[in-house]
């Protein structure tokens, strides 16, 4: 069986003013479907988006505990991924809490499984390497962009997209940028993960939702990260 995680960041999913692109959730869901067939499943990380933002935003003020303000944040993605688990199988959702929860839901009979962020510390980002990892699946990062550039392509016209670059590049790429504060498609945990695993890693523009099955099908689309 082949297995694909996909992360679908929140930007894809929901307007600025946190109301639901329904569809392209629609869309979406359709092309998981379709790519779910011929023995291949598929585990969708969701993330948390505007949604998340705002009940971190109004909390800050009043909470210290920044794992406190992170939990908000993983009850919001998780809440995301139970609005599509509902849409698609039109059921009660089922969201694994954990790995070895994931672990279950992938050996059930479940095509496509939704998920949103499990613990403090750890972007959605992460969470999608880490469920790559523990169910040997490939991974597949659908940004509102390309791909992976040399810097921030919202804020900078020169970047460049990069059709294949190691993992060990993309490292020292985003090391250097974080500091500064800018160009955040990846944290170091993410790309510690990929490294260590081994990956086989692919980011590029998510809408149309299209793209997601010419990755699957093996489509050179986007950015390809070679992780040894």
């Amino acid at each position: 069986m082949k297995r694909f995680v996909v992360k679908l960041g929140g930007s894809l999913l929901f307007d600025d003013d946190g109301s639901v692109k329904i569809d392209f959730v629609k869309n979406t869901l359709t092309v998981l479907r379709e790519a779910a067939k011929d023995d291949t499943k598929i585990i969708v990380v969701v993330g948390g988006g505007v949604t998340a933002r705002k009940y971190i935003h109004q909390a800050r003020p009043y909470v210290e505990n920044e794992s406190a303000l992170d939990q908000l944040g993983i009850l919001a993605s998780r809440l995301n991924a139970a609005l599509l688990h509902s849409i698609y199988y039109k059921t009660f959702p089922v969201i694994p809490s954990s790995l070895e929860e994931l672990a279950r839901i992938v050996a059930s009979a479940l095509p496509v499984i939704f998920m949103g962020g499990l613990q403090p510390g750890q972007s959605t980002t992460t969470v999608s390497a880490l469920a790559a990892e523990a169910t040997g699946s490939q991974l597949i990062i659908a940004t509102d962009v390309e791909g992976v550039y040399t810097a921030d392509p919202k804020r900078d016209p020169s970047a460049k997209l990069l059709k294949s670059v190691s993992i060990d590049s993309l490292i020292d790429i985003f090391s250097k940028v974080q500091k500064a504060g800018e160009y955040r498609l990846f944290d170091s945990l993410t790309l510690q993960i990929i490294k260590r695993a081994k990956i086989h890693t692919r980011v590029l523009k998510g809408d149309p939702p299209e793209n997601i099955i010419r990755a699957i099908e093996g489509e050179d689309i986007g950015t390809l990260i070679e992780p040894a």
